[in-house]
């Protein structure tokens, strides 16, 4: 099979060597007719692909193919979808990389393509919009993304931007420019230029409830996805304190889309070069859908869709079975560990696998979690012993969950997938999915995404460090395409 069409989209499989160019990046979603078209970059040209439940696609489609190196839109690029009037308009990017450094020409610029049946695409070559250079930088220029403002009864376009006379790496700013008919734009305002960040990538702007959000993307630290919040659509844009973002250091480029009732979060997640654990994470990977959470105190959690939830229908048997440290399985499994490590083995993965389940501690617990793909060896003695592992780990008092793999040492420990998360009550509610060399999990309404390519299958278990747990409502299930 080419690539996945079963829950985490992608048009190719994952080989050693992929060329950066063959992965599918910087998912810009719509709603269209009763399904979500996922509009992507692929082969430096946008293709979509269809889907109704986040669960099953459709075969992708070209919709812009990307021009010649002497052409502007040499690489086509992140944009949106709107529509108005009768006609759908696709502004996106155009990446010459060939025009960096040349006079009267620009690396970026902003395109647009027109469709009246939202499937077949035409460029309009009459529309060229480059930086405003006597206000901003001749370097970002891109991710166009389009919204209809209420307030100003106008179409708005955000745009990735830099501020022309800001600080080295730290003078990335979103801006808006504003339309009465989607054809024709003026300078709006600049809306969020916080000097920290050297871009905002793929930005998006919706509104929940009474707030506002904006989402953003930057790589100066670590490939993230990161939102801020306002009461006006406008800001001033306020930084969640415990977590600005929504998944871990893989997820990127996400965009939302709503159905009208619940609004989604769609990014990728990034694969490892050669598809090799001990190497870097690059650009372009699977797609993830998550939904949007808004908590009493309006910052936003994420859980996973009700649809893919629902797409785990083949219940697996639990095989308790005690490897180290003192459980008991009634109703309940509890480890009691209280002065190291103890784990529980609960049956075999294979294909694509969901386990759900609640955990409670007791004060002064280190850790509790999952462990994952695991894989046994004897001993020397003849006994055997755990080999290989994965660990999704749940640390209260570290304020945070985080997943390890079992050779992450001498040098491996750089890297760290982690998500902070505060609990209040002493328990979570835990799901994780397991497809491949991805492992997608939620802690309550936290995610944390991350890959293992040296280990695939094997085990999965429960682990206590260093106190007391107890599980409940426990369930492993497979997925089928």
């Amino acid at each position: 099979m080419k690539g996945n069409s079963f829950i985490f989209y992608t048009p190719e499989n994952q080989y050693p060597g992929m060329p950066h160019g063959e992965m599918c990046g910087d998912i810009m979603p719509y709603f269209h007719d009763g399904k979500y078209t996922f509009f992507f970059l692929y082969k430096y040209c946008i293709y979509a692909v269809d889907t109704e439940d986040f669960v099953h696609y459709g075969k992708c489609r070209l919709v812009l193919q990307n021009g010649s190196p002497d052409e502007q839109d040499w690489h086509a690029a992140t944009g949106s979808v709107f529509y108005f009037n009768g006609k759908y308009y696709f502004y996106y990017t155009g990446f010459c990389e060939g025009n960096r450094g040349v006079p009267g020409k620009n690396e970026q610029a902003i395109l647009r393509a027109v469709s009246k049946d939202f499937y077949h695409w035409e460029k309009d070559a009459s529309f060229h919009f480059t930086p405003d250079e006597e206000k901003f930088g001749n370097v970002h220029w891109r991710d166009p993304q389009l919204f209809w403002s209420e307030k100003k009864q106008k179409v708005c376009m955000l745009i990735t931007a830099t501020m022309k006379d800001g600080d080295e790496l730290r003078n990335g700013c979103t801006i808006v420019y504003e339309s009465d008919d989607a054809e024709h734009w003026t300078f709006g305002e600049i809306i969020y230029a916080p000097g920290i960040f050297p871009t905002h990538e793929c930005q998006d702007l919706f509104r929940m409830g009474d707030k506002w959000y904006l989402v953003f993307s930057t790589y100066s630290r670590w490939w993230e996805t990161r939102y801020r919040m306002a009461d006006d659509q406008d800001g001033p844009w306020d930084t969640p304190l415990l977590d600005d973002m929504f998944d871990g250091r893989e997820f990127y480029a996400a965009k939302t889309v709503s159905n009208g009732e619940k609004r989604y979060l769609v990014g990728w997640q990034s694969i490892r070069k050669d598809c090799s654990d001990s190497n870097p994470f690059v650009w372009g990977g699977n797609v993830i859908v998550h939904e949007l959470v808004q908590r009493p105190d309006n910052t936003l959690g994420v859980k996973l869709p009700d649809t893919v939830r629902g797409a785990f229908n083949d219940l697996f048997p639990i095989r308790a079975e005690v490897r180290s440290g003192d459980w008991e399985v009634s109703e309940k499994i509890t480890g009691n560990c209280r002065y190291g490590f103890g784990w529980m083995k609960l049956g075999e993965l294979s294909g694509v696998m969901m386990f759900e389940g609640k955990v409670s501690w007791e004060e002064n617990t280190q850790a509790v979690g999952l462990m994952i793909h695991t894989v046994d060896s004897i001993s020397a003695s003849g006994k055997s012993r755990l080999s290989k592992w994965c660990q999704l780990r749940i640390e209260p008092y570290h304020g945070r969950i985080a997943m390890e793999r079992y050779d992450q040492i001498d040098g491996d420990q750089v890297y760290l997938d982690e998500r902070r998360i505060s609990f209040s009550d002493k328990k979570a509610e835990v799901r994780l999915i397991v497809s491949g060399n991805i492992m997608l999990a939620y802690v309550n309404d936290t995610a944390l995404a991350t890959r293992c390519y040296s280990l695939e299958n094997g085990g999965i278990g429960l682990f206590t460090e260093c106190g007391k747990s107890q599980w409940t409502d426990i369930s492993l299930k497979g997925g089928k395409e």
